[in-house]
């Protein structure tokens, strides 16, 4: 359910210019005619198009107008995340967190997060905050906690409002000066 809302989100937004293939299958997805998308997807993506692949394994993740195939989503994420982009980057990690299609490994998971999240996606900050506050994949390290959910919490992104939440309740269980070296680190991004 998380990738079909960020998806959904992410076609809404997504203002850059696309090839024609590549806005047919945005469209043909946005009225739920899901084969139409992966029909104009899947050449942009054996091309190595990296958005068109992260498109259709979005596809394959959800099952959309196809079997739900975790392993050809985790091959075509891995393609367009090596490729640097940064939704790629961000659901590989959610493959590797929740072990869909892999064996799950939070620290994988966390690479990629983190991958994302200094490409500004607001989800991926989220996530990797909340693996450095809990210590999965990384050690636990609420600077880094705190220095994440904030970067969220400040974006114009999608929904910072849950960063700003996960912000308030972590500063409960810091420090003064843990903050403030958190605090430092914003300053000198």
């Amino acid at each position: 359910m998380r990738y079909i809302l960020l998806f959904t989100i992410l076609i809404s937004v997504w203002t850059e210019a696309v090839p024609a293939d590549m806005d047919a299958g945005i469209e043909a997805y946005e009225r739920g005619d899901y084969g139409a998308a992966r029909a104009a997807w899947a050449p942009l993506a054996s091309a190595g198009d990296p958005m068109a692949q992260y498109f259709l394994g979005h596809l394959y993740a959800n099952g959309q107008g196809i079997a739900p195939d975790h392993g050809k989503a985790l091959v075509l994420f891995r393609a367009s995340a090596s490729q640097g982009e940064p939704f790629g980057q961000f659901a590989l990690g959610y493959l590797y967190e929740h072990g869909q299609g892999i064996e799950s490994n939070a620290g994988e998971a966390a690479r990629w997060y983190r991958s994302a999240a200094e490409q500004g996606i607001l989800p991926a900050q989220n996530n990797l905050a909340l693996m450095y506050e809990q210590g999965r994949g990384v050690a636990r390290n609420y600077v880094q906690a705190y220095y994440w959910y904030a970067r969220g919490a400040r974006s114009s992104g999608l929904n910072p409002t849950k960063a700003a939440g996960n912000l308030e309740r972590l500063s409960g269980k810091m420090t003064p000066a843990e903050i403030a070296a958190a605090e430092r680190l914003l300053d000198k991004r």
